[in-house]
């Protein structure tokens, strides 16, 4: 189920990671090892005297992944979103095919351009800094507000209904109506029937239209909605631009290296609040969050029926992220600190998680549903507890096992040796 394209979206963002250093040892960390003013190496003078370091390991960090995965991410994420809407564009052409002999063509054509969009989004769900997540995540909610808005469905089917009645602005539309899930659900949802409740008086009489006129008019307010995020996707990166907001010079910036560098290690834990817990935990009842057998209405990306792609695609940019690439990043410090093994453990568990995914023969939301009907729920806690172990039928909770590895290691080990703290909404996740 892992696409090959990551492949090519991850080399394109960094170069090739660099998988090639030696494990010499094994162990913990004791405490803090690096600090800020530390060197990531010595020079040696012509006399043979050790001079004092003249760089700092956790600015390089920031540089690197600034200039080298930051600025590309976003910008993939731009182009994508472009290719996306607009006139002349996938979706636009689509619209403008259902109901003629090239509908079937034009709707291939457009769910692939929607999955290149997915896949940008995925990796830039790794790098929520800065100005993306200003105004508490205002612009962010814009593109992909799925890991703080579940989807409102009913409000959707209202929203088509005022959009073709030429009563609609999506500048006053809540966030849980917005970005990649509501184009999602408008262009993916198999269902044309509504999903609100028979009193709506909004909705009454959608059930009767044509199936092609439902198709259009939700591919309509699609379009209106790929458009709010191209412009959201194109301010998220003129805003990191040198060339024009230029974020990424007080990114960098070596007054600012601490906090930043903090802020960098916090967007890593994205893998234990979201990845693990939101797209998978809790949608498989693992989770206190969940408070039913199973909570399938927060699957992520459930009408594409992508949601282990997505959590492929996360492991696989934190990975990215935590190595720099080809270039300088923490597995750097941890490596001068003498703990490769840590960096080998997080290699080594990111390649388990992706080979599940690969390995998954049912989708996520399928798994969730047949985990909900079928009463086995304590056959999923094994799983998880035992991610080695695998269940064929559940593998998506051997996965949230296999995820859970790298996030332990993200809140001790990693934590401890770049010296930096977990994040705040994370102290209290206990599982």
């Amino acid at each position: 189920m892992f696409r090959l394209i990551m492949v090519s979206i991850l080399v394109t963002l960094a170069g090739c990671v660099d998988q090639s250093r030696d494990v010499s040892e094994t162990g913990s960390p004791v405490g803090p090892a690096v600090s800020e003013s530390s060197a990531s190496t010595d020079a040696t003078s012509s006399d043979g005297a050790v001079s004092e370091p003249d760089t700092n390991p956790k600015r390089e960090v920031l540089l690197n992944v600034g200039e080298n995965i930051i600025l590309p991410a976003y910008k993939a994420l731009r182009d994508d979103a472009a290719v996306f809407s607009g006139d002349g564009n996938a979706i636009t052409n689509y619209c403008d095919a259902i109901g003629t002999e090239t509908e079937a063509e034009t709707r291939f054509q457009t769910r692939a351009r929607l999955n290149d969009l997915v896949d940008s989004i995925q990796v830039v769900e790794l790098l929520l800094l800065g100005p993306l997540v200003a105004n508490e995540g205002a612009l962010h909610h814009r593109i992909h507000p799925y890991i703080d808005f579940p989807l409102a469905t009913c409000s959707l089917d209202q929203a088509v209904v005022s959009h073709t009645e030429g009563d609609y602005s999506i500048d006053i539309r809540a966030s849980n109506q917005k970005g990649l899930p509501a184009i999602e659900y408008l262009l993916a949802n198999s269902n044309l029937n509504h999903s609100c409740p028979a009193q709506v008086p909004a909705t009454q009489g959608w059930n009767g239209l044509s199936e092609v006129e439902r198709k259009r008019q939700r591919c309509n307010l699609a379009q209106t909605v790929a458009v709010d995020v191209a412009d959201a996707t194109a301010s998220a990166f003129a805003l990191w631009d040198p060339e024009d907001g230029n974020f990424l010079s007080q990114f960098t910036s070596d007054i600012n290296t601490g906090a930043n560098f903090q802020a960098l290690s916090d967007a890593l834990f994205y893998v234990e609040k979201n990845t693990k817990s939101r797209k998978l935990t809790v949608p498989l009842g693992l989770d206190s969050d969940c408070s039913t057998v199973t909570c399938g209405a927060l699957v992520e990306s459930p009408y594409l029926e992508r949601s282990l792609d997505n959590i492929a695609i996360n492991l696989e940019t934190f990975l990215l992220i935590y190595e720099g690439g080809a270039d300088f990043g923490f597995d750097d410090i941890i490596e001068q600190a003498g703990f490769p093994a840590v960096n080998q453990r997080f290699r080594d568990q990111v390649i388990a998680a992706r080979t599940n995914v690969e390995n998954a023969s049912v989708g996520l939301a399928e798994q969730v549903k047949t985990l909900r009907d079928s009463g086995r729920s304590e056959d999923c806690v094994n799983a998880f507890a035992n991610p080695d172990a695998e269940d064929k039928s559940f593998s998506a909770c051997n996965l949230a096992g296999l995820v859970k590895r790298v996030t332990d290691d993200l809140k001790i080990d990693f934590v401890t040796i770049v010296d930096v703290s977990i994040p705040g909404n994370v102290q209290s996740d206990n599982d």
